[in-house]
């Protein structure tokens, strides 16, 4: 079960982590469903537990942290040699323990995905101490509560107005392995999918909508033709639509600016503006379009005037 392999460090950001890129026939045989922990070296150091991700049908990747290439006198654009194999997936002792003693603690065990499973033992086995394990073993199965979405005081009781610019810098181009013709769109609610869908190969893309801001508890409420979500949990969708081999344009990752992380003191300045701009790359490290929930400071939040926003259509 071990592989090894001659990989090239590489990096997509300068800001990002390094990463190195295995052959999907190097690990075909291990027979992988979904993302695997897997230990080993990079030129003979220890990499630790790392997750070996799933990229597309010829590739996963491994990031890496910066101290071991470090280590090893190994950059970006160097040859490294990699052995990997599965990494142990049993419990850290201090994870059974808090499921033994608690019910509550073993029935949220119990409702997790299998890939939520093993984000909270890959948390618990990166502590160096038991105690430690411990006390991230009853954080993660501690009973959840939602927080508090940012307060807001709104002046006067009837919803504010805003204009919603989203600027979209660093997309990933027009070939996304295996996609090809990749474009992005942002999504109208009442639609279902983007009404204007932009290439993909853009230096910068901009989109503009209206959204209102409503208070509610003290709590922020969005609503609008774009905005997506339960009220605890609100959005603004991005869609990548791309061809697969000859099949027509089909949408393929959905990243969501989530509307209910805007800082307060962001959301505050922005009724004053009367305008509310959102910055974010489109790239994800390995180099594909960006998705998945993007929260500060993935994505950038700041208030503007109207007029330094310019015509909004």
């Amino acid at each position: 079960m071990i592989v090894t392999v001659t990989v090239l460090i590489q990096q997509k950001d300068p800001a990002g982590s390094a990463f190195v890129v295995v052959p999907a026939n190097a690990v075909a045989a291990w027979g992988l469903t979904r993302t695997p922990t897997v230990e080993g070296t990079l030129d003979g150091a220890p990499i630790g537990r790392r997750s070996l991700v799933h990229w597309d049908e010829q590739r996963w990747f491994i990031e890496l942290r910066r101290e071991l290439t470090v280590s090893i006198g190994r950059g970006v654009g160097d040859l490294a040699t990699l052995t990997i194999h599965p990494a142990s997936t049993e419990l850290p002792t201090e994870l059974c323990e808090v499921i033994e003693a608690d019910p509550g603690a073993a029935l949220r065990w119990e409702a997790a995905s299998a890939a939520q499973q093993r984000m909270i033992r890959e948390d618990i086995l990166g502590a160096k101490t038991s105690a430690a394990r411990r006390r991230r073993a009853e954080k993660a199965l501690a009973p959840c509560e939602r927080p508090p979405k940012p307060a807001v005081k709104l002046a006067g009781a009837g919803p504010r107005p805003l204009l919603l610019r989203v600027v979209g810098s660093d997309l990933p181009g027009l070939v996304c392995e295996p996609y090809r013709d990749v474009h992005v769109g942002m999504v109208e609610r009442t639609r279902g999918e983007p009404e204007v869908l932009v290439p993909a190969n853009r230096p910068q893309v901009t989109w503009n909508t209206r959204i209102e801001l409503r208070e509610g508890a003290g709590q922020a409420a969005f609503r609008g033709p774009a905005v997506s979500g339960p009220p605890h949990e609100t959005f603004v969708y991005l869609t990548w639509v791309g061809r697969l081999d000859g099949a027509h344009p089909a949408m393929f990752r959905r990243a969501k600016l989530r509307l209910d992380k805007i800082p307060p003191e962001v959301l505050a300045a922005a009724l004053l503006s009367g305008g509310l701009l959102c910055e974010v790359g489109l790239t994800d490290p390995p180099g594909m379009p960006l998705c998945g929930s993007v929260r500060p400071p993935i994505v950038q939040w700041r208030a503007l005037n109207l007029e330094e926003l310019g015509d909004p259509d």
